[in-house]
Order: C-alpha cells, then sequence, then structure tokens
C-alpha cells in the first residue's frame, strides 16, 4: 500500500461509537425523519386504538395480527396511549428518537466490524437516510419493526466488540442475547427471521463461541424455541380470542403460497440492495429498472471483492451478514408471497412495499461498508484522504435528498376524519336533552382512513367515540348509542360482547328507527 493517508482507518470498537463523527448520521437521520413528528394516525393504528379503549387490553396484548406475534408491541402500544392519549406527535417523537438510537447503535457496530470511523459514519448515514426507511418510521403500527432493529443492533453492538478484541462470549452475555431475541421475534414478524438466522451469525462472527458448549446448546437450539414460542403464542391467545377471519384466510395463503416464497425473497433482496446503494436517487415506482440490474450486478460483485481480497475474518463477518439478511426477508416472503398471489399482484411490486426494509437493509449496509473497505484498498484508492472520501461520498448523500420529491405522507385524510367525526359526536349529543340517551346514525369510514381490511372492525363514529371516551357510555351527561345499519356490523360486534362497541352500536329498531 501507498505510505499516503489511507482511506481506512483502524479505531478500538470499544470508543468508536462515542466519536464525533457520529453526530453526522444522527444529524441528517433526524434532518430527513424529522417531519414523522406531524404523521397522525391510520388504518391499524386507529383499530388497535380502538381496541384498547374498547375494554380488550388482554386481548389486544396476546392476539396476534396480520400473521405478527405483538406481545412487546402491543406493550408499547399500550403505553403510549397511557401516556399521550390522541396526541400522535409524542407517539412519532418515540418513533423519531428510536430510529436515531438505531442509527448511533449501528456506528457502532460498524466501527467494530470495519475498524474504520469513516466507514462507520458513512453506513450509519446512508441507513438512517434511507428512504426505505420510511415504511417503518412513518407508520406507528410498524414501530414494532423498529424495535426489531434495536434489539439485534443491542445484541450485534456486544458481539461485534467482542469480535473485534478476539474474547470469547460471556455467560450472561449470551443468555441476555438469547432472550432479547426472542424479545425481538414478539416486535414484528422480522424478529423471526433474526433469530432463525442468529445461530448462523454468532458461530462466524465468533467461532470460539463454537467451543462453548452451553452457548453452542442453546443457540443450535434458538431456532426450534423460536418456532416454539411463534406457534405457543398463537395457541395461547385462541384461549382467549378465536382467531378472526381474516387470520384464518392468511394462514391458508401462508400454507398456499410458500412455493412462491423464492421468488418474493429474491425480488426483496434485490430491492434492498438497489434502495440502500442508490438511496434518493432510487425510484421504486420503476423497480426493476436497467439501473437497479446494474447496482445488484455491482454488489454483487463487491461481494466478490471481499471474499478474494479479505482475511477470512473478514469472510466470516460478510457471510453472517447474508445468513441474517437471508433469514430476515425469508420469513418476510415465506408469510406475504401466498396473500399477493391470492389477490394476483405481482410479487416484484410487493418486494416494494417499503415496511418490509427497516431490518433487512441492517446486513445491507454493513455488506456495502465491506465492500468499500475493500474497493479503497485497491491502487491509488488506497491514497485518497479518507476525510475527502467521506465528505464527497456524504455530499452526494445530501444532493441526492434535495433534489429527490421524498415525501412523509402525514395521513392528513385520517386527521380531518376523526376532528370532523368528533364534533358531529358532539354536535349530536348538544342537541340531545341532558339525562336522555343520544341516538346518532354510525355511518361508515372510507378505505383512504382505515385501510381496505377494517371497515367492520373499526365501525365509523362508534370507533371514534371510544377514542374521545375511553371509559363509560355518556358524554356530557347523555348516554350515547350508535345506530349502526350493517347487519354484518352488528353481527362482527354483537359476537364480541366483552368489548364496548358491542353495546355502543344498536339496531335501527332498538333506537325506534
Amino acid at each position: 500500500m501507498s505510505g499516503a493517508t489511507p482511506i481506512i482507518s483502524r479505531a478500538p470498537g470499544r470508543t468508536v461509537r462515542w466519536h464525533p463523527l457520529a453526530l453526522v448520521p444522527l444529524a441528517l437521520s433526524g434532518w430527513v425523519y424529522y417531519p414523522i413528528t406531524r404523521v397522525y394516525f391510520y388504518a391499524d393504528d386507529l383499530y388497535h386504538l380502538s381496541q384498547i379503549a374498547g375494554g380488550g387490553a388482554l386481548a389486544f396484548i396476546l392476539t396476534p395480527f396480520s400473521g405478527h406475534n405483538y406481545l412487546v408491541r402491543n406493550l408499547v402500544f399500550l403505553g403510549s396511549w397511557h401516556l399521550f392519549g390522541l396526541h400522535p406527535a409524542l407517539w412519532y417523537g418515540t418513533v423519531l428518537l428510536t430510529h436515531l438510537l438505531n442509527v448511533w447503535l449501528l456506528f457502532g457496530v460498524l466501527g467494530a466490524l470495519t475498524a474504520s470511523v469513516p466507514l462507520a459514519c458513512l453506513g450509519a448515514t446512508i441507513w438512517g437516510t434511507c428512504p426505505l426507511s420510511l415504511g417503518t418510521v412513518g407508520w406507528y403500527s410498524v414501530y414494532g419493526h423498529a424495535l426489531t432493529a434495536t434489539v439485534l443492533l443491542v445484541v450485534l453492538d456486544r458481539l461485534a466488540r467482542l469480535a473485534a478484541a478476539g474474547h470469547a462470549v460471556p455467560r450472561r452475555t449470551a443468555w441476555l442475547s438469547y432472550a432479547l431475541l426472542l424479545a425481538g421475534t414478539t416486535c414484528f414478524g422480522a424478529g423471526i427471521g433474526v433469530a432463525l438466522a442468529f445461530p448462523f451469525v454468532l458461530f462466524l462472527l465468533l467461532p470460539q463461541a463454537w467451543r462453548q458448549r452451553g452457548v453452542r446448546l442453546a443457540y443450535v437450539a434458538l431456532p426450534a424455541i423460536t418456532l416454539a414460542v411463534y406457534f405457543g403464542m398463537k395457541r395461547l391467545s385462541e384461549w382467549i380470542e378465536p382467531p378472526s377471519v381474516g387470520e384464518l384466510f392468511k394462514q391458508l395463503a401462508v400454507t398456499m403460497g410458500l412455493r412462491l416464497a423464492p421468488v418474493l425473497l429474491l425480488a426483496l433482496l434485490g430491492f434492498a440492495i438497489s434502495g440502500t446503494m442508490l438511496g434518493y436517487f432510487f425510484h421504486p415506482q420503476r423497480y426493476p429498472d436497467v439501473r437497479d440490474w446494474l447496482t445488484i450486478a455491482a454488489f454483487v460483485r463487491g461481494l466478490g471483492l471481499v471474499v478474494w481480497r479479505g482475511d477470512w475474518k473478514t469472510r466470516r463477518m460478510a457471510l453472517a451478514m447474508v445468513a441474517l439478511a437471508v433469514g430476515v426477508y425469508a420469513v418476510i416472503a415465506g408469510g406475504r408471497a401466498g396473500i399477493y398471489e391470492m389477490f394476483g399482484a405481482s410479487l416484484t411490486q410487493a418486494a416494494t412495499a417499503t415496511r418490509y426494509h427497516y431490518v433487512g437493509t441492517i446486513p445491507i449496509a454493513v455488506l456495502l461498508c465491506q465492500i468499500l473497505q475493500q474497493v479503497g484498498r485497491i491502487g491509488w484508492l488506497s491514497s485518497v484522504p479518507r476525510g475527502l472520501a467521506l465528505a464527497a461520498a456524504l455530499a452526494v448523500l445530501v444532493a441526492g435528498y434535495a433534489r429527490s420529491d421524498f415525501q412523509i405522507d402525514e395521513h392528513a385524510a385520517a386527521r380531518a376524519y376523526v376532528a370532523r367525526t368528533a364534533q358531529e359526536i358532539a354536535d349530536a349529543v348538544a342537541g340531545t336533552a341532558a339525562g336522555t340517551t343520544a341516538f346518532i346514525e354510525n355511518g361508515s369510514v372510507s378505505a383512504g382512513v382505515v385501510g381496505p381490511w377494517l371497515e367492520l372492525p373499526f365501525p365509523g363514529r362508534a370507533a371514534v367515540f371510544l377514542l374521545l371516551s375511553p371509559s363509560g357510555d355518556q358524554l356530557d351527561g347523555r348516554r350515547v348509542r350508535f345506530i349502526e345499519r350493517d347487519p354484518k356490523v352488528l353481527e362482527f360486534w354483537g359476537e364480541r360482547p366483552n368489548q364496548r362497541l358491542a353495546h355502543l352500536l344498536v339496531a335501527p329498531e332498538q333506537a325506534g328507527r
């Protein structure tokens, strides 16, 4: 190598996370995603809020939704309701802080794995500002995906520093990581993929862990324990509340669509690679185009360079990240391929749903930094000042964001619907004599507010009333009932007598209409 200042610098893993350059990805990620604090509740958010306010907290905590076990995520959701009420800025403030925490943790992980502060800064910035993150941080119901990333990064941070120092895994660290990984499986479905792949990640990053008998036995059993927890929680939830028709339909779709999972897996990986590398120069609505194929090809060639020029430790690290990415996306593909097939949707376009990519792009970002590390050691590139290279790369990232049409959907229609409905309820109650019952037409809610699946579970004005009046059935001294003219809605809630909506909704004849 040249005697000039190299683009790669060595830095102790234990101190990298506190390096001043950590402020760069934090500042840029905050700049891009601060507007999420103006986002309103939407679709699944409103349904989950009505579940909590409707008196079904235990069922809400334990019942799977859309195939996910949400124990930890739902506990966080419940806590946010009690702390913040209907103030979405506070909810999304916690999402933003979680995202920034993840950016900082990734900075430390990259610093330990690559021993380079500039690469840690660049990689954390690429991931933290990546437009693919919007599907997670821009929708509170997907917050569990961000929590899964936090779990993964906390575990990886410790293991990466142990690997950098050449130490074995302390028993306490092994068991704490085990518990965190299992908790991550109840944050979001991607956590199951993390747990299934993690034995490979552990033994590749820390080969000496294989020689620790207790650690080896525990982590070899982790995939089986993960599946046992998943199916055990589903069975437990069925004792509390029978699965909905929607959940049964999705279970059937998963079984029927497993043969298509490899196709969706490849599409997800390609989209993640292209979106991470191109950033705000990426056009997901045109995926895959020629530029995407060239980007994916460059990434694959870069992996070949890592294998060719890297030492065995570098190769093991790369293989660990490949296993992690495949594990995460394989679970997503297995859970969603059949659903898209049933609706005749293209699996390639299904892969462009950005809510699938928050955790999966973490190993992609690590691999990208490994590729850049090897490229930076080739010929004249090794003499490029590392500060200059970092500044140029950051300038390109900022320019890409500045010229893009990137927008965050604030769900103004949902905000307007809740505000309008609240006023309509208040006006109807005010027009009723004190001490009597106010009968209000329930109406319906558009799919633009609650999505295409939730018209029955979130039935119009009555559901909004739950959010405005978390306890009881009175407003301003009047008892309130909502006239529901759709027999399907009445039947749906009539089968759930322990829920407040079962009592708030009445048939027209009960109201004398």
